[in-house]
């Protein structure tokens, strides 16, 4: 399973995570807390405002150049990709270094509201020592590094779990692609 986990590194440039960070932290009345009653972390969900339209073109740019390369790296013929799919609006997250901002153990399709879900993206935008992707099962571990991309497929084979940073609050840029029907 470990197979189908890739990591691309500086897909972006610091400037444009640094920008990203920056932008976030002055957006306050964006912010979402997710769940709301525990949170693991506070998102921007950049389809709900047209002040992330340029930053969602250069990362839709980013993210469709990496699914060719996905594609291309694990052999994927075009008969077992669907022919339709489509980009799940994408969210920005920040994890501080606390003792509740983790993502525990999951999966990205645990339900029929998110079951069309076929790829993750996640684009991470600082450096942390802790603060990475891992995958007990498997086992892999994906460290939290500026500008590199992690893609994986998000069923229940790929159970993951975002690690909490320990020292400055960890940002990602996340999303999914979705099968789209006829």
């Amino acid at each position: 399973m470990r197979d189908y986990i890739k990591i691309y590194d500086d897909v972006v440039n610091n400037t444009f995570c640094e920008t990203l960070i920056e932008k976030f932290e002055r957006s306050k009345t964006q912010h979402q807390s997710w769940p709301e009653d525990k949170p693991f972390f506070t998102q921007i969900n950049f389809s709900q405002s047209t002040e992330w339209k340029t930053e969602s073109e250069t990362l839709l740019n980013v993210f469709t150049d990496h699914i060719v390369k996905y594609k291309k790296d694990f052999k994927i013929h075009e008969n077992q990709w669907p022919q339709q799919y489509s980009l799940e609006p994408i969210r920005m997250k920040r994890y501080l270094p606390n003792d509740s901002d983790e993502f525990p153990p999951h999966v990205d399709v645990d339900a029929s509201r998110n079951m069309s879900r076929f790829l993750v993206f996640f684009l991470y935008l600082t450096t942390n020592e802790k603060g990475g992707t891992v995958f007990p099962s498997i086992p892999f571990d994906s460290p939290c590094k500026q500008g590199s991309l992690l893609m994986f497929p998000p069923a229940w084979p790929w159970l993951h779990q975002g690690i909490k940073p320990i020292t400055q609050s960890k940002y990602i840029v996340g999303s999914y692609l979705h099968y789209h029907g006829n």
